[in-house]
């Protein structure tokens, strides 16, 4: 009975030391998700601008007559130096910075409402891929439609018609001069780009993701940073160039309140059927080369530090799918 007793005692003591070395779980912070996509979003604004302000300035311009993406970033630099082709960078990481934390904040929440609704055995391929658009494409209505007056002002900094003057003393002279007009100007063709792009970024970006989680399966080695960054491109680039067009009349009617409110005179109107029968399909796609570019490596980047920081701070939807 006493080798009994203490076979059992020395059990029982292995047992609570191996369960005092074994670490705790860390504790999720609901905010993971926002701190990971504002930190990638502040990121790729800063180093992106550049390409930002080339393809606004693409846009602004009629195709007959346009000028190429290299030669308009000569014109700015000759005009301006190279600081010039930054114009725009701080209400560009305020609605970047604010957006992506917000678009993935809700991101996760919309994802798991779904999960929570369907399980992962009994839906289909389709149905599945039906959720992550409509995921994507909720999130990003929601933070495009409450951060448009920063993506007026953006713009505008961006084609040159705000000079000197910060981001908020901008949107007061918006909001002084044009009203609630003014400032939510193109948020129709906003959400008509973004919810799109964000659906279909959100898709391609898991069906990639996963794909390339198969190869590495298959070569005996984790899901890494390098799987992420390439499906974040591949995703994003795709994404891109199909959801351009809303960004090329976004960019006119936001740009056009403003020449109307200098010039007194009246607004152009903007419109899809107007650009194809004046100018042609083509116009649609001006810009598209900076903008992919652009887009491209901030999505690989984005979707890198999302996961890096977001799991920093306790994990976040795609740790969640490495385990399952």
């Amino acid at each position: 009975r006493c080798r009994a007793r203490i076979r059992t005692n020395r059990a029982t003591m292995v047992a609570a030391v191996a369960t005092a070395e074994t670490p705790a779980p860390k504790k999720k912070n609901p905010l993971a998700s926002f701190f990971g996509g504002a930190s990638a979003g502040l990121t790729s604004s800063v180093l992106l601008q550049p390409f930002e302000v080339v393809k606004t300035r693409m846009q602004a311009q009629k195709l007959s007559g346009a000028r190429g993406m290299v030669t308009i970033t000569r014109d700015v630099v000759q005009q301006q130096g190279v600081k010039g082709l930054w114009r725009g960078v701080s209400a560009s990481c305020m609605r970047t910075t604010a957006g992506a934390g917000l678009y993935f904040f809700l991101l996760e929440r919309v994802t798991k409402e779904f999960s929570a609704r369907e399980s992962a055995k009994t839906e289909s391929s389709f149905t599945r891929s039906v959720t992550m658009f409509t995921a994507g494409a909720s999130a990003r209505t929601v933070a495009a439609v409450l951060l448009n007056p920063i993506t007026v002002v953006k713009t505008r900094m961006e084609y040159g018609g705000v000079q000197g003057k910060g981001v908020f003393t901008a949107l007061a002279e918006v909001a002084r001069k044009e009203g609630s007009r003014g400032l939510f100007s193109g948020v129709g063709t906003t959400v008509m780009r973004d919810a799109p792009f964000s659906g279909l970024n959100l898709l391609l970006f898991t069906q990639t993701r996963s794909l390339m989680s198969e190869v590495a399966r298959l070569q005996q080695r984790e899901t890494g940073a390098f799987d992420t960054f390439v499906a974040g491109a591949l995703a994003g680039a795709g994404a891109t160039f199909v959801t351009h067009p809303p960004d090329v009349i976004r960019t006119r009617v936001q740009l056009g309140r403003m020449m109307q409110a200098r010039s007194g005179g009246s607004r152009v109107p903007v419109s899809l059927t107007k650009i194809i029968k004046e100018e042609g399909w083509r116009a649609l796609w001006v810009g598209s080369l900076p903008r992919v570019a652009r887009r491209t490596v901030q999505q690989a980047i984005t979707w890198s530090l999302f996961d890096i920081v977001s799991r920093s701070f306790g994990g976040n939807f795609l740790a969640e799918d490495k385990k399952k």
